[in-house]
């Protein structure tokens, strides 16, 4: 992926960046060209990607369009995730989940969430730490990316998406 000043990526679990500069930078002793990504939503952090570090460079990720948004939730109550009953199964499925970029699937595990902590509510209990932990890093990712694309602000994109949702379970 070739960036330029003024792209937004979606980096790993910071959420949307937005590449604020390309320069050469001495770090650890070597001389290298980075790009300075400043994440959308924290205006205090600063992240330094080497141009020539494959592993870290995959973990930028372009940010959808919003017809991308539309089709990725119209779609997203047609394939649901099964609930893993193993906690180590499952958060390992969940870290995958978060670390791949797949937003599609991350929707599907919000919704899964979403809906294991109503049935569990219904009975009187909570998700475990670690869900929920799991929840509001998704959450965060495609807040921030949903926000940015649709123009809504942050607190406003879990209604958004329950009410587009519901729309694709109407029809």
């Amino acid at each position: 992926m070739q960036l330029q000043v003024g792209d937004a990526v979606l980096y790993g679990l910071e959420g949307v960046c937005a590449v604020a500069e390309i320069r050469k930078m001495k770090i650890g002793g070597k001389i290298g060209l980075y790009y300075v990504l400043q994440p959308i939503f924290r205006e205090n952090a600063t992240i330094y990607v080497p141009t020539t570090n494959a592993e870290l460079l995959a973990r930028m990720r372009p940010v959808l369009t919003k017809e991308e948004i539309e089709a990725l939730l119209s779609i997203s109550t047609q394939e649901e995730l099964d609930w893993i009953d193993d906690p180590a199964a499952r958060k390992a499925e969940f870290a995958r989940i978060l670390t791949s970029g797949d937003r599609s699937t991350m929707v599907r595990m919000i919704r899964m969430l979403y809906l294991h902590r109503r049935q569990l509510q219904d009975a009187g209990r909570h998700l475990r730490t670690g869900d929920d932990q799991v929840l509001r890093d998704a959450e965060k990712i495609v807040n921030d990316e949903f926000a940015l694309v649709l123009g809504i602000a942050q607190k406003d994109v879990p209604a958004y998406i329950r009410a587009r949702i519901a729309q694709g379970e109407e029809t």
